[in-house]
């Protein structure tokens, strides 16, 4: 029995052997292990050497390094020494500046003048901050003055009259206006001139005698002749220069003549030009001091024709009254 035993054994044992080597010879299996951070080539991430929880392993570990039992070095911490403070670059101009800069200007911007930077208000000359303060804003005149007036000549029932005379008269105007530009002023002006006293001999050879009054009014433009302030070196006096042009209105009285006969007067309306020149000077902000000549076209003037016995002739007229006026005045700057 113990002879079957051992050879059952030694069957078994020879058969399993066998079939090992058959089973090996059928199956194999391969296996390779990598430590992370072994070499060069396999660096472990952060996150892997979190997740395994191991320390990352120099590739070459030293010696020391591989020693379980010596302490870790402690790490040397240097203190940061002050870093100097860099001076601020300028800051360099865009490339198409640089190129800007570098192309060739062309001949009219050579030839260009270099703009001139504008002056402000402050430094503008005080008299014309002054006049440009002054613009559109009106201004109240009153002028009195004397009228020298011509001699015209008349012709009536008779014929021409052998003599004429108009007195000379008083006048008093008074005007609104406004400075429209540093040299320009337009005014509205109404003048009034006292009855004015007619005499003279008429064809017959008889004295006659008579008045006439004026009112005219009239659209002025003026031209302030500033000019003048660099020629006399002084801003105190400003002469100007105008002209204008309206209507007047004459009105005479009766005529009389030799006998106590009177001819009827009437009112006369015409087309009146005149032209002025005069100098200016401010008392005030507010007030200027305006002396000035005038000479004016009045117009013709003339009688009715129609007689105080109640006969009718023909009319005396007389020829265009011109008038050489002299006036001062002030102006009221609102």
């Amino acid at each position: 029995m113990a002879a079957i035993a051992l050879g059952t054994a030694a069957l078994t044992a020879t058969g399993g052997a066998a079939a090992g080597e058959r089973a090996k010879d059928r199956f194999s299996f391969t296996y390779h292990i990598e430590v992370a951070g072994a070499d060069e080539s396999n660096v472990a991430t952060e996150k892997e050497l979190r997740d395994s929880g191991t320390n990352m392993v120099p590739a070459q570990p030293s010696a020391a390094s591989r020693d379980p039992l010596k302490k870790p070095e402690p790490l040397e911490i240097k203190k940061a020494e002050p870093q100097p403070v860099p001076e601020p670059e300028m800051k360099s101009q865009p490339a198409a500046a640089e190129a800007k800069e570098d192309a060739p200007t062309s001949a009219a911007q050579q030839t260009a003048p270099e703009q001139m930077p504008e002056k402000p208000a402050e430094s503008m000359p005080r008299e014309m901050a002054d006049d440009s303060d002054l613009l559109f804003r009106p201004y109240l005149r009153i002028d009195g003055g004397y009228a020298l007036t011509g001699d015209p000549d008349g012709t009536g029932r008779n014929g021409p009259h052998r003599a004429s005379e108009v007195q000379n008269t008083g006048l008093l105007s008074i005007g609104v206006g406004a400075q429209v530009d540093e040299q320009a002023r337009a005014e509205g002006m109404l003048s009034y001139r006292s009855p004015m006293s007619i005499d003279g001999t008429d064809g017959a050879g008889s004295a006659i005698s008579g008045e006439v009054e004026s009112i005219s009014a009239m659209f002025n433009l003026y031209y302030d002749i500033k000019q003048a302030h660099t020629w006399l070196d002084s801003d105190t006096f400003t002469p100007y220069v105008g002209a204008g042009v309206g209507i007047s209105m004459l009105d005479t009285d009766s005529l009389s003549t030799a006998g106590g006969n009177a001819e009827r007067g009437v009112q006369t309306y015409n087309l009146t030009y005149a032209a002025m020149a005069g100098l200016a000077t401010k008392l005030s902000d507010l007030i200027t001091l305006d002396v000035g000549y005038r000479f004016i076209n009045l117009g013709q003037f003339e009688q009715d024709g129609s007689f105080s016995n109640g006969s009718t002739a023909t009319a005396t007229k007389y020829d265009d009254l011109f008038s050489h006026e002299l006036h001062a005045g002030i102006r009221f700057q609102f």
